[in-house]
């Protein structure tokens, strides 16, 4: 039996039927982790052009496709909107 599933939502339709879909099913935390800042990644590319990461952040809350959650135990430290700031600031960083 698998120890982590992850279950992501649809900001675009949040009140519609199929809102939570159930992704897939892990037997490692690594996997389950992985995969969920994949979701996470997949979503923000698909939000297109964007001019900062405010805006990217922005449309992430309102439109993601993809905002995962990791059921299982032991818990996994995971919150799809810190990833997706984390990544979206590295998107926009200035080069030093």
């Amino acid at each position: 039996m698998s120890r982590y599933t992850v279950v992501s939502f649809n900001n675009a339709h949040p009140d519609r039927v199929g809102a939570s879909l159930r992704r897939d099913e892990f037997d490692s935390d690594e996997e389950a982790l992985t995969h969920a800042k994949q979701l996470v990644d997949q979503a923000l590319e698909q939000l297109g052009a964007v001019s900062s990461a405010h805006e990217l952040m922005t449309q992430y809350a309102r439109r993601g496709s993809e905002v995962p959650i990791i059921y299982g135990e032991p818990r996994i430290a995971f919150h799809a909107y810190q990833c997706a700031r984390e990544k979206a600031n590295a998107m926009f960083a200035s080069p030093t």
